[in-house]
């Protein structure tokens, strides 16, 4: 049997599920060899269905055995051209079923494959609903998530904004995969400023650490490769155009960068910005530093509710005591 439109369409499934052919055929001719036995009541394992992928005949192909005149048992195989019209509506509709759920099986893991390879980097997706818990979004035909617990404080979205996140993982479920986004880890800032400096990208400029209170502040230590490049500069961009760009996706959290010093008394005097410091001091066995501010300097330095303080120790790594440098009087 001719059947050219048969191959059309497997080719035309291929281009639009991508999903290999030959891995096609196979699960056709399983879902046919499984509705050909239950159609005409035969359980033995020694029937097969197959395509011709040239042409697009379907034969069925049976093992017998046969006894010869000496006793011997003989194998052979009897090909026969299937007639559709024979095989039975009912047996042509189990075929089609059966290739529907393994194409759909197949289509769910070749997304789920697909999709795994964007763990660990930015992506836009768009609001399908809204609430005060998960976010729930679309990436193409791919269902997403912002948990609640991965939200930024105070966020609101609206049904169609477009919005990025961090791929966290992608779950698999029996009704498709599922992208867990974030818009709280630093690695979401880090990957932004990727996005929107080529410094970065290219690797002149490069993130040592990051300090992330999401939604409030975030404290970036950079260095450049390059010593024609300041890491800082390159950041910030002309007229602050890249940084701005970062803190517009973020709802205008603030953005402190900091070049990262391999000498702590350096970095942590870097990392209290904006507040300027008059001294660090170091104890590399409590890896406690004592950091002495002026008077003018002191609430700048700890921060609305000790954040600024608090984000440079996280951003350091160090223990930070800040205290207030008061005058000797000469009595």
């Amino acid at each position: 049997m001719l059947n050219l439109n048969l191959l059309e369409a497997l080719e035309q499934l291929e281009e639009e599920k991508n999903i290999n052919r030959e891995e096609i055929l196979q699960i056709l001719e399983k879902a046919l060899t499984t509705a050909y036995k239950k159609n005409f009541e035969i359980h033995e394992d020694e029937v097969q269905v197959k395509i011709d992928t040239v042409t697009g005949e379907i034969a069925v192909y049976r093992m017998i055995e046969e006894n010869s005149e000496n006793g011997d048992v003989k194998t052979r195989t009897i090909r026969n051209v299937l007639n559709m019209k024979k095989f039975g509506r009912i047996a042509a509709q189990t075929a089609k079923q059966v290739l529907i759920q393994k194409l759909r099986e197949v289509e769910k893991e070749t997304l789920y494959q697909e999709y795994s390879e964007l763990v660990h980097t930015i992506v836009s997706a768009e609001v399908v609903h809204s609430g005060g818990g998960d976010v729930d979004l679309r990436i193409n035909k791919v269902d997403a998530v912002i948990p609640a617990r991965e939200r930024m404080p105070g966020e609101k979205f609206s049904s169609g904004q477009i919005l990025r996140g961090y791929v966290l993982e992608v779950q698999k479920r029996t009704k498709g995969p599922l992208v867990v986004l974030s818009r709280i880890v630093p690695e979401f800032v880090q990957k932004l400023l990727e996005k929107h400096v080529p410094e970065i990208e290219s690797g002149i400029v490069r993130t040592v650490a990051i300090a992330r209170e999401a939604g409030g502040r975030s404290k970036v230590a950079v260095i450049s490769t390059d010593p024609n490049v300041d890491p800082v500069g390159a950041c910030i961009g002309e007229g602050g155009s890249r940084i701005i760009q970062v803190i517009k996706e973020l709802n205008g959290e603030k953005i402190d960068l900091i070049p990262f010093s391999s000498d702590p008394v350096q970095f942590i005097s870097n990392a209290l910005a904006p507040a300027k410091v008059m001294n660090v001091m170091v104890n590399e066995e409590e890896h406690r530093s004592h950091v002495t501010v002026s008077p003018a300097q002191i609430s700048l330095s700890i921060g609305k509710d000790g954040q600024n303080a608090r984000l440079a120790a996280k951003l350091t790594g160090w223990k930070i005591d800040i205290r207030q440098f008061m005058e000797e009087s000469n009595g």
